[in-house]
């Protein structure tokens, strides 16, 4: 069960000297391969075309006739007219301008007054996919991995709410880095003994488990920008969480987040109770927002070259390599 808190189309506005990117690095069009939260499922509404500002361009994002997302390149192959601001006639978007027409999968399906349509002709159709009160793209061909999961728990077992945090002036895997980030997770956050006992560095999923006198966390980091936490309190207090972004543009991301808890405590908490606990969760969220920001939004970060690492950066660093190794793409339409 979810509900989901709607907001406004973010606007990207000149980012600032030295932040949002590796300090000194060219941006090469290239975007990590991974799933991206485009928009809250809410505001998707059947019948409407929304456009939204996705791996240096734009795409489009609607309801198929089964209901399902669809997400496209937003610029008609025609002269360049944005589709968003067109419409959909039978479950296929009309561009605006001349009227031309595109099915789900791309393919240009009228041209008003031509009998004859090139093949080539047509829009791309990015991986799609509603969950977690969200709606989804991939940036690539085919999905290299599974939508996020929580550790440790069945999506049917859990009472969620989504929400939107903001559009961001960083890379989302720079911020993602907190993760194996333990000095930082200590002196901001106040974490006790957050040192892991391990941590595993898989194709497309960090996995780290966390282990002291006061909590056991289990958390996962999907595609460099997702994250999923389990975590166990002393007392037998459970907290789960998620959050990361989409990559907007070189320097951007723009950040969601998910509270959430176990459906069986929800319903013997009760409903009013249930909401009260959640609303207390997203507040803490929101303390580690605005612990980070600050930082995050002023620094000029060094990458792994240039950052003068020590023994306790031994995950940092080793994640930092896997960032810059982690499989890219230039978007469809470029």
């Amino acid at each position: 069960m979810s509900e989901t808190q709607t907001t406004a189309a973010p606007t990207l506005t000149p980012p600032r000297p030295h932040t949002g990117e590796v300090y000194g690095a060219q941006h090469d069009g290239r975007y990590l391969q991974n799933w991206n939260p485009l928009m809250l499922a809410a505001d998707l509404p059947e019948g409407e075309i929304v456009g939204r500002d996705f791996l240096g361009t734009r795409v489009i994002v609607y309801r198929g006739k089964d209901g399902k997302p669809v997400v496209q390149s937003a610029y008609c192959p025609h002269v360049g007219a944005d589709l968003s601001k067109g419409c959909l006639i039978d479950g296929a978007v009309r561009c605006a301008y001349h009227h031309w027409r595109f099915g789900p999968d791309g393919s240009c399906v009228e041209i008003p007054g031509e009998s004859f349509i090139p093949q080539a002709v047509r829009v791309y159709s990015y991986p799609a996919a509603e969950r977690w009160g969200l709606i989804w793209a991939f940036n690539g061909e085919q999905p290299l991995y599974d939508l996020p999961e929580f550790p440790n728990l069945h999506e049917d077992e859990v009472f969620y709410r989504t929400y939107h945090h903001a559009l961001r002036p960083i890379e989302g895997w720079i911020s993602a880095s907190n993760l194996v980030d333990f000095q930082h997770l200590k002196t901001v956050h106040n974490i006790p003994d957050p040192n892991p006992v391990k941590v595993d560095f898989g194709d497309h999923l960090i996995v780290v488990r966390q282990e002291s006198d006061v909590r056991v966390a289990d958390t996962q980091l999907y595609g460099g920008t997702w994250l999923t936490l389990h975590n166990q309190l002393a007392g037998g207090i459970e907290r789960l969480f998620m959050a990361g972004s989409s990559q907007v543009a070189p320097g951007w991301s723009d950040a969601y987040f998910v509270v959430a808890m176990r459906k069986s405590e929800a319903e013997a908490m009760g409903v009013e109770a249930a909401e009260a606990e959640l609303a207390r969760r997203v507040d803490y969220v929101h303390k580690l927002y605005a612990e980070d920001e600050p930082i995050l939004f002023s620094l000029r970060f060094r990458g792994f070259h240039k950052s003068a690492l020590i023994r306790a950066d031994k995950y940092f660093g080793k994640f930092l390599q896997y960032m810059e190794n982690y499989p890219r793409a230039k978007p469809f339409d470029v």
